[in-house]
């Protein structure tokens, strides 16, 4: 990787460092700083480089959906809270792709979180799935891996808001910067609207686990392990 992945990844990392969560703060933190070190990179050359860099994207995910889906979702409360945009591009009527607008980095920031979100929402509702499925007493199968993942993401946007409740200065580093709403308010125009939210499907066991899971997502080991195999000391 070039310096500017370095850079960005380092942002990445100070901006999770901001968080109310006091584990997530100190892990990030301390990642950053190791970066730094490695690297040869001081706070002031990433500061300056993200104030002179400023870059607006129009990013497309590998997520996909037909009709209704969790993923819908969890990609709004994802680019609610890394200042970004979030809409589909949708081929046919039919299949749609997750897509984010914003500030480079916090762009590829998002798409890590909702990308690492749905390999773990995947993961573990399968998991729930094949348990509950066990369950003979249970004869309601239907939207189980469904209601996990709707737990999930309210146990995520709750601890987004609270991170917010309990540290003020956190409600202000998620505002959109005005450039972004400017550039998105051009982009998007004569965009429909189109609804894809999914609901709950009364599986309360599901729900209720993936909503503690969803509070305790972390996702800063996956920022400072991003394509480490490709960096070299600048």
């Amino acid at each position: 990787m070039k310096q500017k992945e370095i850079i960005i990844k380092i942002q990445k990392l100070l901006a999770l460092s901001k968080s109310s969560n006091q584990n997530e703060a100190q892990n990030a933190m301390l990642k950053a700083q190791k970066l730094l070190i490695k690297y040869k990179l001081s706070l002031q050359e990433v500061e300056s480089f993200s104030k002179e860099n400023v870059k607006i994207e129009d990013f497309r995910t590998e997520q996909k959906f037909r009709g209704k889906s969790w993923k819908s979702n969890l990609a709004k409360v994802i680019a609610d809270n890394f200042r970004c945009f979030m809409y589909f591009n949708t081929e046919n009527y039919k299949v749609h792709r997750v897509c984010f607008y914003g500030k480079e980095e916090d762009v590829i920031i998002a798409n890590i979180m909702f990308e690492y979100a749905v390999k773990w929402i995947n993961l573990e509702g399968n998991k729930l799935v094949k348990r509950m499925k066990q369950d003979k007493r249970r004869k309601y199968f239907d939207g189980i891996k469904n209601d996990y993942a709707l737990g999930f993401i309210f146990g995520l946007e709750e601890r987004f808001r609270s991170q917010i409740k309990e540290n003020e200065k956190w409600g202000l580093v998620l505002q959109k910067d005005q450039v972004v709403i400017d550039s998105y308010t051009k982009f998007s125009n004569g965009f429909g609207k189109i609804s894809v939210n999914e609901e709950f499907n009364r599986h309360l066991k599901a729900y209720n686990q993936g909503k503690e899971d969803g509070n305790k997502f972390d996702i800063s080991d996956k920022i400072e392990n991003e394509g480490e195999e490709e960096l070299k000391p600048a």
